[in-house]
């Protein structure tokens, strides 16, 4: 019971589950229900010495049991526990009247190897929804900023990139404790959503920059070189802020980078370079620009919502 409560519910929180998140409430809960069950079989002993009725009561505890979790997405802790009250069930081999004391005994093992997987699982290797999540943005931005930096894995990276925002926001669903309200978990949702707006405009930004017409790379290759940098150092102020468990703070502005690059058009436009060029030139030239601009815009975005948040109040572990 122990070992196999210990290790097979970890990976269940990027299913959905809440991990280890109030784990000795429904460790007491089961508790309560395995000592209901033991009751029950001490009381149904007599009549489950019959073949058919032994085999009567364990079809239909297999077929509720069925009913019930065939939609869950994995195996959560009460999945676990009825496998192995099941298993206990069928172990005592009711062909004759069981004495009460095996069955207690039986019960008893599966309540004291919980307790201890319990107090295993919660106090040393805790699985928590907002540790999932703090791992899962700051690999979001570790990323983000790999694809930006030309990673030769790109398509390894996009896949990652659309994992991680559906995983992080199946955590934000499990964050139940008093400091992470329904108000604080909405502006999280946000921010995740912002987020995967922010990776497709950088997947569609770096899959077209190298369009850039030769004729206008003097005027606008450093200010894309430039931008790409702030960019960068926008996700580290980023990673680091959910790193330390504090996003009151100022991000890094693009403005100027931003207002740099326009003026770098401007000049485009009043040296009239692209007069001698087809129509393709200064489209693919003002595509690429904004594509710029709305990479800037989702950064900015992500950051003011990421100051409306207060991670300090439940980011690290604070409720059992």
């Amino acid at each position: 019971m122990a070992w196999t409560l210990s290790i097979f519910g970890r990976p269940f929180v990027r299913a959905g589950g809440m991990g280890d998140l109030r784990s000795f409430q429904n460790g007491f809960l089961a508790a309560l229900v395995l000592t209901a069950c033991a009751a029950l079989l001490i009381l149904t002993t007599p009549f489950l010495a019959d073949y058919l009725v032994m085999n009567l009561a364990l079809f239909f505890i297999l077929f509720v049991f069925g009913f019930v979790t065939f939609r869950i997405p994995g195996v959560t802790l009460w999945i676990q526990i009825t496998y192995l009250s099941i298993s206990t069930f069928v172990g005592l081999n009711p062909q004759v009247p069981v004495a009460s004391q095996t069955i207690i005994d039986s019960f008893l093992g599966l309540m004291i190897g919980m307790g201890i997987a319990t107090v295993v699982g919660r106090l040393i290797w805790p699985v928590l929804p907002q540790r999932l999540l703090r791992d899962d943005l700051l690999a979001i931005f570790s990323q983000i900023k790999a694809l930006l930096g030309g990673d030769a894995n790109r398509e390894k990276i996009q896949t990652q990139l659309a994992i991680l925002p559906v995983e992080a926001l199946q955590a934000v669903r499990q964050i139940r404790m008093s400091g992470c309200s329904e108000d604080e978990r909405t502006r999280m949702r946000a921010l995740v959503r912002a987020l995967q707006t922010l990776v497709t405009r950088t997947t569609e930004l770096v899959s077209r920059r190298h369009l850039l017409p030769e004729i206008t790379e003097p005027f606008l290759r450093p200010q894309f070189e430039r931008l790409e940098i702030e960019f960068k150092q926008m996700l580290d102020a980023f990673a680091e802020c959910f790193r330390q468990g504090n996003c009151r703070r100022e991000f890094p502005s693009l403005r100027g980078a931003l207002a740099g690059m326009d003026q770098a058009v401007a000049k485009i436009g009043l040296s009239r370079i692209l007069s001698s060029q087809s129509l393709e030139a200064p489209v693919r030239m003002l595509d690429l620009v904004d594509r710029y601009h709305a990479t800037g815009e989702a950064l900015e975005e992500c950051g003011r919502l990421a100051q409306t948040l207060e991670i300090q109040r439940y980011w690290g572990d604070y409720a059992l």
